[in-house]
């Protein structure tokens, strides 16, 4: 069964260098629409020819590659431990992403503060690890704010300009967009119910997925879940939780998950995805656009604070 997720094509607008794009422009018009469609029902949507060159997302994986694939002692030196900064290693069956089900079977390295040299980074034979990561974590800071404005757009608000006005902060001690390395090992044996990643909505405004060909990622449809199988030259953009409620539910957080593959091939292969989650700045104060005060405010500090709360056991 193949998902309904919609592919949208950029080639007529450069979204990496798009801070004051004409709205009058039927091309702009066409993305905007186009992109709002996607978010009102599927929640997902796959983007092409959106500027980030195929060669930089795959340096980055192989940066990425290369840091898993070193010993469980030496990745524990950049362990992410309990503090308020959202940066380093996490190990499988740290989090729970589903509470129903067994802990997930991920790795992770959580990149928040990219431009932070007091912060713990992979060094030696993984010293090209920080530099990639950070000149990709300024890229997609690009590509998400002219998506941001796509979607004020397509939502016809007043300010064109508030979401890109209130994400301005990434990378720094102000923010808590994140940049995410996951690498899913081989799995040769499961506990009962466990899954990869367990069922959630993600937490933030957007997040940008580049996934590997191996797939497992599933999208939780009215006919349940289907998967979302990787398109080569696309990266898969969602709204999250909060955006979610910052619309009103007018743009969709679809549930998602990452299933362990039925083909023996690819069962016993691992599987590797980068995410970048996109947050408001801490301070900013998360009201209903419309006005209806359907949801209380809350800062989009004080509400990543209650969700991570809930992973982290």
């Amino acid at each position: 069964m193949a998902s309904a997720i919609p592919v949208v094509d950029f080639s007529s607008h450069n979204i990496l260098n798009s801070e004051n794009f004409d709205e009058t422009n039927p091309e702009i018009n066409k993305l905007a629409q186009e992109i709002y469609d996607a978010f009102t029902t599927v929640g997902f949507v796959h983007i092409k020819n959106h500027g980030i060159p195929e060669s930089e997302i795959s340096e980055l994986f192989k940066v990425g590659e290369k840091f898993f694939k070193l010993s469980s002692e030496e990745k524990e030196k950049f362990a992410r431990g309990l503090t308020t900064v959202n940066h380093g290693y996490v190990a499988a069956g740290v989090e729970m992403t589903d509470p129903s089900k067994p802990t997930d079977f991920k790795e992770a390295f959580n990149v928040t503060e990219p431009f932070n040299n007091e912060l713990p980074w992979p060094d030696g034979e993984c010293s090209d690890f920080k530099p990639t990561v950070n000149s990709f974590f300024r890229t997609c800071g690009k590509l998400s704010l002219g998506i941001l404005d796509l979607i004020s757009l397509g939502l016809k608000l007043e300010d064109r300009k508030l979401l890109r006005r209130t994400h301005r902060k990434f990378g720094t001690l102000e923010s808590k967009t994140t940049l995410r390395l996951l690498y899913y090992p081989v799995m040769t044996e499961l506990k009962e119910g466990q899954v990869r990643l367990g069922e959630h909505g993600d937490y933030g405004t957007i997040t940008l997925l580049f996934q590997d060909q191996t797939g497992g990622l599933e999208i939780l449809q009215k006919e349940g879940f289907v998967p979302a199988r990787p398109i080569e030259g696309t990266i898969l953009v969602n709204i999250g939780d909060l955006l979610q409620r910052w619309t009103n539910d007018k743009l969709v957080s679809t549930i998602h998950r990452v299933v362990v593959p039925h083909e023996e091939l690819r069962r016993l292969t691992a599987r590797q995805s980068m995410a970048f989650f996109v947050h408001p700045d801490n301070d900013v104060i998360i009201e209903c656009l419309d006005n209806s005060g359907h949801y209380p405010p809350i800062t989009s500090l004080e509400y990543l604070n209650q969700r991570l709360f809930a992973t982290y056991l």
